[in-house]
């Protein structure tokens, strides 16, 4: 089994556990803390998630120089340098914003006074989250370079864990929106400490700076900032748009909904971010037509995946928020979280064709598409909130589908042509399912037909994901790998 599929395996694994957290958290959270406190929480996470832009996708641009090969590379050590002193300004930067901008935001929120001056206070303490949140990207994105992505996994699900669990804790004696920032900030430092003592267990940090390095890491980053600009504003400050239009219970609604659609893009993100490195690796070494068959592979086995989960969750969404919250909040916003769900799957199908030229160097096309796709979905979330409340924000969701002309592009520059055939073949079912199920849970099919097309749906899926050879020949070297373990430790030692 390649480094690159342990690497994913270990992506998955942590997913899972990170997802079985999101879904009790937030239930949990919901309950305790009520909609509009949750909501304020929301928004004040969003700002704190938000103010990453300042880290110019500087973990990427490590991963990215990190992973290189040939005479080129730049060391490890002059990498971590390097992305150190491009980061230290930039966190003071946004620390600065959020003080600046803090009266402003808890005065246009439509809540009462002393939630306004609690808000205020608590947007002082997330200031200084920037620091360690910054820090943070560098020793991430040079793990996952060398394919430790199990690390830093564990290191995201932790900090996760403490940062809610904690929140929660705090809500239910003191529900006090301060105390739930300086407990965030109190987390984001030790993450950064556990990440840095991972760094210096590879002994391979020491101060050396070299100006041509720092050249080049911001060189690559300028468009990286756009990038992380672009998807912050889409995954974060769509849910403070939300806030102004329709108030903090609105956005807290609106921000589980598009928290469950992100799952979809996170199912592809595991398998794609691992697809960064090995496509840098691959353009280096001009290795272009093994990366294209991987990627029309990997496509194909994507689209599978989105395929079933994407159809599942459309289908019994009702059921789910059920279970997951209550029958009221299902019968309220069940057909919302439907339509999030269908418009973050062409934006999980477009992970892969982002990733992949990431890798291979052309951040400007990633860079200014997802800024340009971002700035129409907000204006898109603004109007069409105002018009039709969440129904509206709901479907903005569905403008991002423009960044599959990543995965085109990618079919362009790696095999010299864009055919049509091979594009429709590797993603259309992806595509195709969740919308056949969308359409009939619009025509409000009975639950009996509801379990006849869960069961066409994964038969379909499974059928063809056996034909798929990446899948085929990974899960046979994973169970072969099983085998001779369970073997080995079932033999007599000697």
């Amino acid at each position: 089994m390649s480094n690159y599929f342990k690497a994913m395996l270990a992506n998955y694994i942590f997913f899972f556990a990170n997802t079985i957290l999101f879904l009790v958290i937030t239930s949990l959270a919901i309950r305790v803390m009520g909609q509009e406190f949750y909501g304020l929480w929301t928004i004040i996470n969003a700002v704190m998630l938000f103010s990453g832009i300042g880290t110019l996708g500087m973990g990427v641009v490590v991963n990215k120089f990190g992973s290189e090969a040939g005479e080129n590379a730049l060391g490890g050590d002059v990498i971590l340098t390097t992305g150190f002193i491009i980061l230290l300004p930039m966190a003071a930067l946004c620390t600065f914003i959020i003080l600046l901008v803090r009266g402003w935001m808890a005065s246009h929120l439509d809540i009462s006074l002393p939630l306004q001056n609690q808000f205020s206070q608590a947007l002082v303490i997330t200031s200084l989250t920037p620091f360690p949140q910054f820090i943070s990207r560098v020793p991430i994105g040079y793990l996952h370079s060398q394919l430790k992505n199990h690390q830093t996994r564990l290191v995201e699900i932790t900090t996760n864990a403490l940062l809610w669990t904690g929140s929660i804790f705090i809500a239910i004696f003191a529900r006090n929106l301060v105390w739930i920032a300086l407990w965030g900030l109190i987390v984001q430092i030790f993450s950064l400490a556990a990440l840095v003592s991972l760094i210096a267990r590879m002994h391979i940090f020491h101060w050396n700076f070299q100006f041509n390095a720092l050249r080049r890491m911001l060189g690559f980053s300028l468009y990286n900032f756009i990038e992380n600009l672009a998807m912050a504003m889409f995954q974060q400050f769509d849910r403070i748009v939300v806030g102004f239009v329709l108030g903090p219970a609105a956005a807290g609604i609106y921000a589980v909904g598009t928290s469950v659609g992100l799952r979809l893009s996170m199912i592809t993100g595991q398998a794609t971010d691992v697809m960064l490195p090995y496509a840098s690796r691959k353009d280096t070494l001009n290795e272009r037509t093994g990366l294209y068959k991987i990627f029309r592979k990997l496509s194909q086995a994507i689209s599978l995946l989105l395929a079933s989960i994407g159809s599942l969750l459309i289908l019994w969404m009702p059921e789910i928020l059920s279970i997951w919250i209550s029958p009221e909040y299902a019968d309220a916003y069940s057909y919302v979280f439907r339509l999030v769900a269908f418009a973050y799957i062409p934006l999980s199908v477009s992970r892969l064709g982002h990733q992949t030229l990431i890798g291979t160097g052309h951040v400007r096309i990633t860079s200014l598409m997802h800024l340009v796709s971002s700035i129409v979905m907000l204006a898109a979330v603004f109007i069409l909130a105002s018009k039709f409340g969440l129904i509206g924000a709901a479907t903005a969701n569905l403008f991002m589908a423009f960044l599959l002309t990543f995965n085109i592009i990618v079919y362009r520059k790696l095999s010299g042509l864009i055919l049509w055939r091979e594009i429709l073949s590797d993603i259309s079912l992806g595509l195709l399912l969740p919308g056949i199920s969308l359409a009939l849970v619009a025509w409000q099919i009975s639950t009996p037909l509801r379990l006849l097309a869960t069961f066409m749906v994964l038969g379909l899926t499974l059928a063809l994901a056996f034909q798929n050879g990446l899948i085929r020949d990974q899960a046979s070297q994973l169970i072969r790998q099983f085998s001779e373990a369970t073997d080995f430790k079932k033999a007599p030692h000697r």
